[in-house]
């Protein structure tokens, strides 16, 4: 069998309502460049009636593809399970929720054919003030202040070459987030701004919890720059000390003082959040150690749609 010059990579979840309409727009956008193609859905555990929804889709149209996983594995490790499945010379991942709009399939497929390895799609548009916000707090933290190299604002919707999927594909961490391993590859690339569209149906599987563990994860996947901060922090909070004890001391020979309640539980309280932020910081790094070392498998596939063995 031929293998197709382009493979779209969606991950599904709970978007029963939207998922025909999605297949229909890329189709729409595909099927004038006059390729090979082939279209994979990866359902990421869905609750809903997505599954079925799939399953009459694959039906109908043998260049749609899916795989089913076990559970809910997260966006990270199902866009990763698409692209292990892919075929395509070339490789688009993006939401099957709109928000990477099917539109700019065509303007990604002609860019990367200009001889780039990875074409990156960005944006600074969110969908509500509350997405802005913390999408503005994390670029902040990663860019600015942990000087970490990386396409700012860049969205999940990309487009490898068959050469990026195959060292992709050589990344094997459970503790995974795709912008730190295309990121970690490096080779040629290019960035192109887009114009986010708005979910169409339901609401957004992301929540504040989600994106801030995602942010940390990039955090940790991408830089040793938070250990770093808490050794500096450590060293000023220890100057601090000092010069708190000199001054104390000072006043205690000097001036006729009783010795204060408050500065003791001020002092206790600072340095116990410390503690316990550095604590914390530490344990994130240690329990992702744990999860590579037990080597657990980075996904398991329930069913298998339009997939033939070769």
């Amino acid at each position: 069998m031929n293998k197709p010059v382009l493979s779209i990579v969606a991950t599904i979840y709970n978007d029963e309502k939207i998922i025909c309409q999605f297949i229909d727009e890329v189709l729409k956008y595909v099927i004038p460049l006059n390729i090979t193609y082939e279209i994979i859905l990866v359902n990421d555990g869905s609750v809903d009636n997505s599954e079925n929804e799939i399953q009459n889709i694959c039906k109908n149209n043998n260049t749609v593809k899916c795989i089913s996983l076990s559970r809910n594995f997260g966006q990270q490790v199902a866009a990763s399970a698409g692209i292990n499945y892919s075929s395509g010379e070339y490789i688009i991942i993006m939401d099957g929720d709109f928000q990477n709009p099917p539109s700019e399939i065509p303007l990604l497929y002609n860019k990367i054919r200009e001889g780039y390895d990875i074409i990156y799609c960005s944006s600074k548009i969110r969908n509500n003030l509350r997405d802005r916000i913390t999408s503005e707090i994390f670029w902040f933290i990663l860019v600015k202040l942990l000087k970490v190299k990386i396409i700012k604002n860049q969205l999940m919707m990309k487009i490898m070459t068959r050469k990026f999927v195959n060292e992709f594909n050589r990344y094997n961490e459970i503790n995974r987030t795709i912008s730190g391993i295309v990121n970690d590859i490096g080779l040629k690339y290019d960035i192109v701004e887009i114009k986010t569209s708005k979910r169409l149906a339901g609401k957004s599987n992301y929540t504040f919890f989600k994106r801030f563990n995602l942010m940390i994860d990039i955090i940790i996947s991408l830089s040793n720059a938070p250990l770093n901060f808490l050794i500096y922090l450590g060293l000023l909070i220890f100057i601090l000390t000092c010069c708190t004890s000199v001054f104390y001391f000072f006043r205690y020979l000097f001036y006729d003082i009783v010795p204060g309640f408050t500065s003791m539980v001020l002092l206790t309280l600072f340095f116990g959040s410390v503690i316990i932020l550095m604590l914390g910081l530490i344990g994130r790094y240690l329990s992702n150690i744990y999860s590579e070392i037990r080597r657990r498998p980075l996904y398991i596939i329930q069913k298998e749609y339009n997939f033939t063995k070769e």
